[in-house]
This record gives structure tokens, C-alpha cells and sequence, in this order.
């Protein structure tokens, strides 16, 4: 279905709408109440969430609150220049995480 764009004025007035059976009003497209037709079945959407997802629902509901008041230390830390990082520190982790994958 596509709305023509060149009929288009302040509140859709006067716009007519196309689709695969010809053009059509606005008006009559929205005034329009009956059921789909006989050879087309109603069909309900539905959402399956993975075993995996759920795992990682649960994990991530079960994992410790935020401590607010350690972020903002840090963000203060950051904003002053006294925040240091151990650089050494930082390179030996990321080897141990990169080697565990």
C-alpha cells in the first residue's frame, strides 16, 4: 500500500491512498470494517525467546546492583586528572581474556 505524497496537504486532506486493487479515499480505506476476506486466515504474531536469551535474563538479573557511588568516584577521578591506570595491569588481563576465547 502506498499514500500519494503529491495529494497531501495539512491532515491528510484529500489524500488518496493506492494499493493493488486500484485508488481509494482516504476516508473510505478508514471507514472500512469488514472482516478480511474469506480466502485470507487471521493469523496472531508470537515470540519464542531461545533457551540461551532466558539464561541471560537470568544472569544478568541476578548480577550485582551498580554502586552509584563508585561511578561517580571514578567519573570524579577522571574530571580531576587523579585518576590512574595501570597500564601493566590492564595489558596482562587483556591477554588472559584474549586466551580464554
Amino acid at each position: 500500500m502506498a499514500i500519494d505524497m503529491n495529494s497531501l496537504s495539512g491532515g491528510l486532506q484529500g489524500g488518496r491512498v493506492r494499493n493493488t486493487g486500484g485508488t481509494v479515499n482516504r476516508d473510505d480505506v478508514s471507514k472500512n470494517t469488514s472482516p478480511p476476506p474469506a480466502n485470507q486466515s487471521s493469523k496472531e504474531d508470537s515470540v519464542r525467546i531461545s533457551d540461551e536469551a532466558m539464561r541471560l535474563s537470568n544472569s544478568a538479573q541476578s548480577s550485582p546492583e551498580i554502586d552509584q557511588d563508585k561511578v561517580n568516584a571514578v567519573k570524579a577521578a577522571i574530571d580531576d586528572g587523579s585518576f590512574n591506570i595501570d597500564y601493566q595491569a590492564l595489558a596482562k588481563n587483556i591477554i588472559q581474556f584474549e586466551s580464554e576465547l
